[in-house]
């Protein structure tokens, strides 16, 4: 039987691991709500209304929305509370400039280092984007094509370039609206995709870099271009 000191602290660790998991939960689900635009940019967070949707108290959510304020998703102003944090024209250029760092470097050391095994679960990610068709290009497509990017990051064996290109990923496509994204765009997506495999399986590093950078400097393209859009509609801009 323990005594009382050891079973107080193992209470004490159970309540902590509950906490922690309920903070983890808010976290996920309100990122995964963002992601679905279920939370638009500039809506404002009301504690208690996402402590009832989340079927908890209000502290783990708040712990959950300072998280993702460091994270850069939300926001907080004084005495307002938190907000969804909107990605103005600036801040855009620059991620997908950061993303370009991240990814035509993910790309040399790929190519160093990736198995025939690495090559084939690419592949199998590109196939699951291709198979995926809607009328126009939706969070889950976005998904995909992401899960194709993380996948190359995956092959340079580097985990902080890996993690640093999800997080970059999830600010641009978790907090832009995409909705007018244009269509066409998806097939030159998927010529990107099959030309840079290619380049990659011969070992070809400047053809290969090359051609990400140019799959992300059209991407940036029309990603500025939906947010434009929005922001000529809307008139709304960074809080």
């Amino acid at each position: 039987m323990k005594n009382e000191p050891e079973a107080a602290a193992g209470n004490n660790a159970g309540k902590k691991k509950d906490t922690n998991t309920l903070i983890e939960d808010a976290y996920r689900t309100i990122k995964q709500f963002i992601f679905d635009q279920k939370l638009v940019p500039g809506q404002r967070l009301v504690y208690d209304d996402m402590a009832k949707m989340l079927n908890m108290s209000r502290t783990p959510v708040i712990n959950a929305l300072n998280r993702l304020e460091q994270q850069g998703l939300v926001v907080s102003e004084s005495r307002r509370g938190f907000y969804v944090r909107r990605m103005d024209l600036g801040e855009a250029w620059d991620a997908f400039g950061v993303r370009e760092a991240l990814e035509t470097y993910a790309v040399e050391q790929a190519i160093l280092k990736a198995v025939e095994e690495d090559f084939q679960k690419l592949e199998e990610k590109i196939a699951e984007f291709e198979n995926y068709n809607p009328p126009y290009y939706n969070r889950k497509k976005i998904f995909l094509d992401a899960a194709i990017h993380i996948q190359i990051a995956e092959m340079s064996r580097n985990k902080i370039l890996k993690w640093h290109l999800k997080m970059n990923l999830e600010h641009i496509y978790l907090r832009a609206k995409l909705d007018n994204y244009d269509s066409d765009r998806i097939d030159n997506m998927k010529a990107d995709h099959h030309l840079l495999v290619k380049k990659m399986r011969n070992k070809d590093i400047l053809g290969s870099v090359e051609t990400i950078r140019k799959h992300i400097h059209t991407s940036r393209t029309h990603v500025m271009a939906c947010l434009s859009d929005n922001e000529l509609k809307t008139g709304n801009f960074e809080l």
